[in-house]
């Protein structure tokens, strides 16, 4: 009962400093891997049929499954 209480504790300390840290836009959660320029080059060559996917996943080294989420997903900011 007694770590169970230390543990509360210790969680309820995390939550407040996160939402501390939240409150002063520290906390900003995972970042692309790419920037946004990279991710527009992406697309526009995919599209204009330059490269195919898994050439720009060799170039960028990365998945391949990333470069199609960067192709078909909604651009960066827009969830």
């Amino acid at each position: 009962m007694v770590a169970e209480f230390e543990a509360n504790l210790g969680h309820m300390r995390t939550r407040e400093g996160m939402a501390l840290a939240k409150k002063n836009g520290k906390l900003k959660g995972k970042q692309p891997k790419l920037p946004e320029p990279a991710r527009r080059s992406i697309r526009r060559r995919y599209a204009e049929g330059e490269v195919s996917l898994a050439d720009l996943a060799t170039e960028y080294s990365l998945g391949r499954s990333t470069i199609h989420r960067i192709i078909h997903g909604p651009p960066a900011g827009q969830s």
